[in-house]
């Protein structure tokens, strides 16, 4: 398998994508590899891979050279919920790669820590942890339960704060890292007619832009990343919602990857959309993740996002105020 460069490696010079001034194809993005020692093969936490985006995500990078913890909390099948950690690990491990099943409902913070630290302990390091766990309710706030409020706050809040904490040490003791959530940019009408949820789901935002300046030049960064358009997944199969109307996980995963192999940390902070970064990499072909071959599927995040800074984003006005 092929190394892939992180930071910490230090014998990665080339340039990125974008920098090469070449259209990048999603083929590029996996057989880009970097000069690194062959005996240090990258390796990624996957926390919700079990389906949906997530599998993708672990088969994506798994493809890239990285060995893959597969951590989820559905371990066995059924045809209400297929896929498990194990059937994944399985597309992997029966692909040639390396992937590593583990069991974790992560709104128990002893299974996280877990995850984290089995990864660490099997492949000799954690290069890059993807929270992809959701719960998710679209309700308004009068018709939504406490106890859904609760999960969601748990499995999408809480527990991505809780592998944060986990990865952290680790991360920063070698000076390197990345840490992936899968939360949206924050806008007005991501509000509407869901607010519990993305109570939830931009509190995930929060961490990322909050803990980005508490990480600057530490080798460790951390994003967001949400898709452009609808993916197709266990629900959107089981809602009967036509294929027109969804790309492929692929493209959220190709996303993902070029996230992870950034050398740099000029994506630290950042709130990205994955067909935008991928273009802002040089593709410009998305028609391999169409699922209705012909059909690009309609847009469903704004093109353009307000700024959260504010004139006086460095200014102190009471010292030692965190104000």
């Amino acid at each position: 398998m092929h190394g892939w460069c992180l930071q910490r490696r230090n014998a990665c010079t080339e340039s990125s994508l974008q920098d090469q001034g070449e259209p990048v194809s999603a083929d590029r993005l996996q057989a880009k590899s970097f000069p690194v020692n062959p005996n240090m093969v990258a390796s990624a936490l996957v926390l919700g891979a079990s389906r949906g985006i997530g599998r993708q995500v672990a088969l994506t990078l798994a493809r890239a050279g990285y060995q893959v913890g597969v951590a989820a909390k559905t371990v066995q099948d059924s045809p209400k919920l297929p896929g498990t950690i194990h059937t994944v690990s399985n597309e992997i491990t029966s692909g040639g790669g390396h992937a590593l099943p583990i069991s974790c409902n992560v709104r128990n913070p002893e299974e996280i820590n877990n995850a984290v630290s089995t990864c660490i302990r099997e492949f000799g390091g954690l290069d890059f942890a993807v929270y992809n766990a959701g719960a998710i309710l679209w309700e308004k706030v009068i018709d939504t339960p406490l106890k859904r409020f609760d999960l969601m706050m748990d499995v999408n809040v809480r527990g991505a704060y809780v592998m944060l904490q986990a990865v952290l040490p680790h991360m920063l003791e070698r000076k390197a890292g990345r840490i992936l959530l899968v939360a949206p940019p924050i806008y007005s009408r991501f509000f509407k007619g869901k607010t519990p949820y993305a109570v939830t789901k931009v509190g995930m935002t929060v961490l990322v832009h909050g803990l980005a300046r508490e990480l600057e030049n530490t080798g460790v960064s951390i994003s967001a990343l949400w898709p452009a358009t609808t993916i197709e997944s266990h629900v959107t199969t089981v809602k009967g919602v036509p294929p027109a109307y969804f790309r492929k996980a692929d493209v959220f995963a190709d996303a993902c990857l070029a996230i992870g192999q950034e050398p740099t940390e000029r994506l630290n902070g950042q709130a990205l959309i994955d067909e935008d970064y991928l273009r802002s990499l040089g593709m410009t072909d998305f028609s391999r993740y169409q699922c209705e071959p012909g059909t690009e599927p309609p847009r469903i995040m704004p093109r353009h996002f307000p700024s959260l800074r504010v004139q006086e984003e460095d200014q102190v006005t009471i010292p030692d105020s965190k104000l």
